[in-house]
């Protein structure tokens, strides 16, 4: 029987590092909207100040200590060392070490199942299996959004067609009985969303069983939708070459 999940937002799930939320380190040079990485979890480092999701990007993808707002943030962490007092070198310190920590945790990629849906299935040592997105490459976490997105502009474009929402969606997504008598659109979106994502076949070593509900693949959808804020210039570039995928050869 399948698993029905109790939502988990992104945050929750990810390891846990001393002064992670701490703001008052971030590197002046990096207070500018000119700043642009590649990372969605570095662009969120950037737009927060928060250097929990920098220990994060590193944990998916430890060339993230190769991207320049990285390198400026542990040098100016080193720098400040010497010009700091005995409470704030002992924070620096613990920032610094968490950069070590971050490079020991690895994330397992053979205990993740990626589905064309965007959604991502989750075997996971420290919680019971659940759904989630994906944050690099960040072709996938656009997937998500876009994936969601669109349904939700197909339903727009029904109603001003006049046309008949249940009809017209179960023929297009392939689906019957759908439940349209919401006044949110995101809620009738989610529903051909999670139903779609259900009737994947799934991938034969995802031995999680899980089911995504309407309500789990909206909350993912608005988590994930924060990741991608302010970022539309990845958006058009990677729908036209994708530089980040893992599948092609350069």
């Amino acid at each position: 029987m399948s698993k029905i999940l109790e939502y988990l937002d992104f945050q929750s799930v990810q390891n846990q590092y001393e002064y992670q939320d701490e703001t008052s380190f971030f590197p002046p040079t990096l207070e500018t909207e000119s700043c642009f990485s590649r990372h969605l979890l570095v662009n969120r480092f950037l737009q927060t100040k928060m250097p929990k999701f920098l220990y994060w990007s590193i944990e998916a993808d430890p060339n993230v200590l190769m991207d320049p707002f990285c390198m400026e943030t542990i040098c100016y962490w080193t720098d400040s060392l010497n010009e700091s007092n005995k409470e704030n070198k002992e924070a620096i310190k613990k920032l610094l070490l968490n950069i070590g920590i971050a490079l020991s945790k690895p994330r397992n990629l053979s205990k993740s199942f990626h589905y064309e849906t965007g959604y991502v299935h989750y075997l996971s040592e420290k919680t019971e299996p659940y759904i989630s997105f994906e944050v690099h490459p960040p072709r996938r976490c656009f997937r998500l959004v876009e994936s969601f997105e669109r349904v939700v502009s197909k339903i727009k474009q029904i109603e001003i067609l006049g046309m008949d929402l249940k009809v017209e969606l179960e023929n297009k997504y392939s689906l019957v009985d759908l439940n349209v008598n919401f006044s949110d659109k995101n809620h009738v979106a989610a529903q051909v969303i999670s139903r779609t994502h259900n009737n994947l076949q799934k991938n034969k070593n995802d031995k999680s069983d899980l089911f995504l509900t309407p309500h789990i693949a909206e909350e993912i959808y608005k988590d994930a939708k924060v990741f991608c804020r302010g970022l539309k210039y990845i958006v058009d570039t990677f729908q036209i070459v994708d530089y980040w995928s893992p599948d092609k050869k350069r």
